[in-house]
């Protein structure tokens, strides 16, 4: 930014340079005996004063760049200061670019987005409902984000609008994976194992990848649906934890190697044969992996690679985001939610940052 700033200065200096030298120049007469023409000096001063702030207005009118608050512009996209600002701090600078431009739909989904990086939902929901708002209700994505965050708020009296929104997407676009994906989780929960089931049948239907497969399969398993066979898995279901990491030479788009391992303190709590689910999502964003696999405990410590050909959302992939939040988990239950008692290791990974990781599992999960 400063060095931004010099150069404005430097190109107004020129400009002053090139309009105030012919004004300041004398030039001599035309006829001999006439007086040469005189210096503009009111003009040259006039406009000394006036180009400099012209110049600054005009950039401050058309320009988006928040000088009354720059540091709101480290918050953009990413849900975090790029000097490592707290997310406190990132809260308050967003929540003050709101009050200042109530108007800005996209900064109420960043806000929106930041509260449940923190874990406010309902918080979240009133930021979506704000972008809601502004678009009329018109922007599908932004209803989904509204939708997504009055489902993880679990309060009783807003589940009905999540599902109308939910609904209503499915109705636009039967196909609409985070649709399916909400719309089973709200059915699981509200007791209602049949619409459970034929939500995450139909995104199973949509050939996802194997790994999203198995993830698809063990949550089916707990609704007491066996699935066929995939062609060319090799094993059934049951089975398919001791799948092997997927290569490198597979792997397609942004790609993450994950070196996996176990605390020393915590090695004692694992069973032959449970299940490890590792999986990248955007970070602190709830909802479907952006990518996974399927493991076993058995094969501890290991490496996984996850790529794009991981992905499970068509255009929702690895490339798709700055950064992402990689959690490595022993699961207990054998499903891809997290149980109480679950082993867990997490890490962060930005675009463009080295990408081999490693990623110990030291917590146990409430």
């Amino acid at each position: 930014m400063t060095a931004f700033l010099i150069l404005c200065a430097v190109m107004i200096v020129a400009a002053l340079a090139l309009v105030l030298v012919p004004l300041l120049r004398e030039v001599p007469a035309e006829k001999k005996g006439q007086a040469p023409a005189p210096r503009a000096v009111p003009a040259a001063v006039a406009l000394m004063v006036i180009l400099p702030l012209a110049a600054s207005a005009f950039y401050g009118a058309t320009s988006n760049f928040p000088w009354d608050n720059p540091g709101s512009v480290a918050a953009s996209g990413a849900g975090h200061t790029q000097d490592g600002g707290s997310m406190e701090e990132v809260t308050a600078q967003l929540e003050a670019r709101m009050e200042k431009s109530p108007g800005d739909t996209e900064g109420w989904r960043m806000l929106g987005r930041t509260y449940l990086v923190s874990g406010r939902e309902a918080d979240a929901a009133a930021a979506y409902d704000k972008a809601s708002k502004l678009t009329g209700g018109k922007d599908p994505a932004i209803e989904l984000d509204l939708a997504e965050a009055l489902v993880l708020s679990g309060k009783p009296e807003v589940q009905g609008r999540a599902r109308a929104i939910i609904d209503a997407a499915l109705a636009a676009d039967e196909g609409n994976q985070k649709a399916l994906w909400y719309s089973g989780l709200m059915a699981a929960r509200g007791g209602d194992p049949a619409t459970a089931k034929a939500r995450w049948t139909r995104l199973l239907d949509m050939n996802p990848p194997e790994e999203i497969r198995q993830i698809l399969v063990a949550q089916l398993a707990e609704l007491g649906v066996t699935v066929p066979q995939a062609a060319g898995a090799g094993m059934p279901p049951a089975m398919g934890a001791m799948s092997a990491p997927p290569a490198a030479a597979d792997a397609t788009g942004r790609t993450i190697r994950i070196a996996v391992s176990v605390d020393p303190a915590l090695a004692a709590k694992l069973k032959p044969g449970t299940p490890l689910f590792v999986s990248a999502r955007e970070a602190g964003i709830p909802g479907p992996p952006l990518a996974a696999v399927r493991l076993s405990s058995d094969q501890l410590p290991t490496t996984v690679v996850l790529s794009d050909a991981n992905a499970m959302v068509e255009g929702r992939n690895l490339s798709s985001v700055d950064e992402v939040q990689v959690v490595a988990r022993v699961a207990f239950g054998g499903t891809a939610v997290t149980s109480s008692g679950d082993l867990v290791g997490e890490i962060r990974h930005k675009k463009g940052a080295p990408t081999d990781l490693d990623v110990v599992i030291d917590k146990v999960a409430p």
